[in-house]
Parts: C-alpha cells; sequence; structure tokens
C-alpha cells in the first residue's frame, strides 16, 4: 500500500510562500513551571528568534492549516483552532502526524501500519480509521509542528 502526494499543496489558510524576516525578541531564560530562578539573565539585543526559521524547515514545501478535529487529536498536543504547519518534503512514516484527504475531506491523524494496511489514528475514545487494503492513501504532508493560541 502506498502513500501518495499531491503535486500542489491545498491553499486552505495558503501556501507558505515568500517570507519576511521579522524576528522577535527572544528571553533567554527558560519560563519555569514551577519557581523561577533570580539569577536569570533577562534579554539582551542579540536575543532575537524568527518563527519563520524555527517553524518552518523547507518553505516551498509548506502550508498551512487551522486544525478543526473535533477533540480526535488532543491526546497527540492538537486541538480545535491550532495552526498546523504542514511540511510535504517529509516522507511520512508510522508515527508521524499526517494530513490526508479521506472520503472528500482533509483528516489530521497520527499513522500507522498493523499488518499490511494503514491506520489513522486519534485520540481515545475515537475509532480510528483503517485504510482498506485496495485504497491508496493521499497523504498531503506531515505535520511538522502546531500552534496553540490560549486566547
Amino acid at each position: 500500500m502506498l502513500a501518495t502526494f499531491f503535486p500542489h499543496p491545498p491553499t486552505l489558510i495558503g501556501p507558505v510562500g515568500v517570507f519576511t524576516t521579522r524576528s522577535l525578541r527572544l528571553l533567554r531564560p527558560l519560563a519555569a513551571c514551577g519557581f523561577p530562578s533570580p539569577a536569570e539573565d533577562f534579554f539582551t539585543d542579540d536575543d532575537r528568534l524568527d518563527l519563520n526559521e524555527r517553524l518552518i524547515a523547507n518553505p516551498p514545501a509548506t502550508f498551512l492549516m487551522t486544525a478543526d478535529c473535533g477533540g480526535s487529536m488532543v491526546d497527540y498536543g492538537i486541538q480545535d483552532g491550532d495552526l498546523l504547519i504542514v511540511d510535504r518534503s517529509i516522507t511520512p512514516r508510522p508515527g508521524h502526524t499526517v494530513v490526508a484527504l479521506w472520503e472528500g475531506g482533509f483528516v489530521c491523524k497520527k499513522l500507522y501500519v498493523r499488518g499490511n494496511r494503514m491506520v489513522l489514528a486519534s485520540s481515545a475514545g475515537f475509532a480510528p480509521i483503517i485504510v482498506p487494503e485496495d485504497i491508496e492513501l493521499d497523504v498531503w504532508g506531515v505535520v511538522r509542528s502546531n500552534v496553540h493560541f490560549h486566547l
């Protein structure tokens, strides 16, 4: 069974095309989830972070999507409304989170192989999609990261 790729990424939000350098200040200390260290230094003018560099490894092969998974991917760290950064240049392997075309729509699921069948897994309580042997799975790309919005 093969996973195939479409020649052009979807434009649900749009392809990631021309990037501008827009670096933001990056605080040097880590954000402690317990008690912060009073000995940490704060940022200097040299501490900059460009989110394009950090989140996107291959701009021509990357597209963005908004997650609409109905809670089916929360066990994998993806919630409704998250921004998915999807890279088409990564060969999908078992354990990767992928965006695939399934029954006329896009799904974001964990890719596994069970025997000779591909399985698109979801969080506990959601039935996996077991891809029939005679069906080719159309994988659009691998989710490289996701951005979760708190507000």
